[in-house]
């Protein structure tokens, strides 16, 4: 649980045409990550909302908070070991949303998840949920999602994700800022304190996006090295790599995202 991170990998594109309304409501990616000896994770996911979203500047900044109809599926193999996840999340009215998630379907948990929140504004995201594990305790969950919208494309947000008794929970970041031209900066902060694992897991990355099609990253994961880059052909597909030194040897990843 400490060291999960999301995986990386590939693909082949026939066209890279370009239309010039540069929303999105459909979201597809694919990664494979190389792990220390020789284990391999696999990873594909797809994101549809029901509204056309908007990026913030740069091809892979959508804003940073959810605030329309949307579904999502996951597909992970790791080590030989399949899980499928599914969840979507309904807005009733502007204000408030329902939602619900299952992962590791047909396997060995059968783990659950339903809730609901009230989005403030357009600004303050709270919600509740109520998870229901097959092994391990039962949980209450509670989700505090902040916004802070500086001009039309710098913001800060802010998310705090915790136990009803607060022993266990994440506090994360995001600071985006445009720079000059075709110039952006990104800053993402993770702080996660774990009670049954007795563990405190942080992260620092920073992303600089040099133009339109390339960007640059550097990162600490929890005082591991890490460094990225992604390749935009166009506003629906970019390719994305990684390679993270950790304590026990070098994790390689790759991503390919294709958004419509």
């Amino acid at each position: 649980m400490k060291k999960l991170l999301t995986v990386a990998v590939i693909a082949a594109i026939s066209s890279f045409s370009s239309l010039a309304d540069e929303s999105k409501q459909l979201f597809n990616q694919v990664n494979i990550a190389d792990f220390p000896k020789g284990d391999n994770a696999y990873y594909l996911s797809s994101h549809y909302f029901f509204a056309p979203q908007q990026h913030s500047g740069v091809w892979d900044d959508f804003g940073y908070l959810n605030t329309d109809t949307n579904i999502q599926a996951a597909y992970l193999n790791y080590d030989n070991v399949t899980d499928i996840a599914v969840s979507g999340e309904w807005f009733a009215t502007k204000e408030w949303f329902v939602f619900g998630g299952t992962e590791d379907i047909s396997h060995i948990r059968n783990d659950a998840e339903i809730g609901f929140g009230y989005l403030f504004a357009d600004k303050l995201k709270l919600s509740i949920r109520y998870q229901d594990r097959k092994y391990g305790s039962d949980q209450t969950m509670l989700k505090a999602e902040y916004n802070h919208q500086i001009n039309e494309h710098d913001y800060v947000g802010v998310t705090l994700d915790t136990e009803s008794d607060f022993d266990t929970w994440t506090l994360s970041g995001r600071y985006f800022k445009k720079l000059s031209g075709d110039q952006f900066i990104s800053l993402d902060i993770d702080h996660e304190k774990d009670y049954y694992f007795n563990e405190d897991y942080t992260s620092a990355v920073v992303n600089y996006y040099m133009n339109r099609n390339l960007s640059f990253g550097l990162g600490s994961y929890d005082s591991d090295l890490g460094i990225q880059a992604k390749y935009f052909f166009n506003d629906k597909f970019h390719l994305g790599g990684s390679i993270i030194d950790f304590d026990a040897g070098e994790v390689y990843q790759l991503s390919f995202t294709a958004q419509y």
